[in-house]
């Protein structure tokens, strides 16, 4: 059919009639060679997403036509029919890194996770990774999650409970992405819990991303995954200096939990390092990033208190002792150790870690 018949068929149908006979209209496209890229944009734009208005306009309130679309989208991902490789290719042409339809994304994650549509977690898993983890674009559907479970409706956190089971490869890149998003101040409470008990009850999966291949069209390009090791090792290592005021015997409890935390990366690490199956799951630029967060810290940091500073360094030589023994850690080593140098006269384990491998990173 050509493509103004496919489009005056769609026009005779009413929203959201016409957004769920067009998802099967660029879901067949998608599978044919020669794809018609044009076409399905133009599909998407018009028929899915309201953004071409060619008829006389919808008499329902925005809202309503968002959630309905909310709706159908995640009917059609996880309907029967269809390979994953390419429903996972209309996917990311749905939602493309600069888009306007961020909003009608965030909402079809929460709503899977609130459903355990595991068809439009796995597509999302994909979507985190292509366009990187750690991206804007990724650390910004981590917030709306967030948002959404820990603001909104806090009484619905168990809902994420089951999340690594449900999805892994989803779970891993989240994950990731929500490393960034604390990146620079301490997690809430009971994400931290939450983060601790995904860990200790699913081992792997600080590597699922790694393991996993993305089901992706012919010819598409998986893009190198960034395992969220790197970026929880941060959060316990700068936890201990950041300022809190919280009282002490709150301030214990969630030391506790960033120890517990720390206990479990050092665990998968040497795991890694038993398995040999993974050489690439800590970025050395990751750590020298944290390195140089932490040797800024120290240097204005004025709580007479020494014990947060020790803690904050041991954490910091555990990590890269691990990661250089697992030899699981990628890209410029000899740049990471040399930034551990002037902290090597302050704590008696980073001197140990560059007496230890600084010939070993050659």
């Amino acid at each position: 059919m050509a493509a103004n018949d496919i489009k005056q068929t769609l026009r005779k149908l009413e929203f959201p009639l016409c957004a769920r006979e067009a998802l099967s209209r660029i879901e067949t496209l998608c599978s044919r060679p020669g794809k018609q890229v044009d076409l399905q944009m133009d599909l998407m734009s018009e028929f899915v997403f309201g953004e071409i208005e060619r008829r006389k306009k919808r008499n329902i309130p925005v809202a309503i036509q968002e959630l309905q679309l909310v709706e159908v989208l995640n009917d059609f991902f996880k309907s029967p029919g269809g390979t994953p490789a390419v429903r996972n290719a209309v996917f990311l042409s749905l939602f493309p890194a600069e888009t306007p339809r961020f909003h009608i994304l965030g909402n079809s994650v929460s709503l899977a996770i609130a459903t355990h549509n595991k068809a439009v977690l796995n597509a999302t898993g994909i979507w985190l990774q292509q366009l990187g983890a750690t991206s804007p674009q990724s650390v910004g559907l981590a917030r709306h999650i967030l948002n959404d479970y820990f603001v909104l409706t806090p009484k619905s956190i168990d809902r994420l409970k089951t999340l690594p089971t449900i999805a892994p490869y989803f779970t891993a890149n989240l994950l990731t992405s929500i490393g960034e998003v604390y990146k620079d101040k301490n997690p809430p409470t009971d994400l931290l819990r939450l983060v601790g008990d995904w860990i200790d009850e699913n081992p792997s999966l600080l590597w699922s991303s790694l393991m996993d291949n993305p089901a992706l069209p012919i010819g598409g390009i998986p893009m190198t995954p960034i395992a969220p090791i790197a970026g929880l090792f941060r959060w316990s290592i700068l936890s201990s200096l950041r300022p809190d005021s919280e009282s002490q015997e709150r301030r214990d409890e969630l030391q506790k939990c960033y120890s517990k935390i720390q206990q479990l990366l050092m665990d998968s690490v040497l795991r890694l390092k038993t398995s040999g199956s993974n050489k690439h799951a800590i970025s050395a630029q990751h750590l020298a990033a944290t390195t140089r967060t932490l040797t800024t810290m120290l240097q204005t940091y004025s709580d007479s208190n020494t014990a947060f500073r020790d803690l904050a360094m041991e954490r910091l030589a555990q990590a890269v002792s691990a990661a250089m023994s697992a030899n699981c850690i990628y890209g410029n080593k000899q740049e990471l150790l040399a930034l551990l140098q002037p902290l090597s006269y302050q704590h008696f384990l980073i001197e140990w870690t560059l007496q230890t491998y600084t010939s070993k990173a050659s």
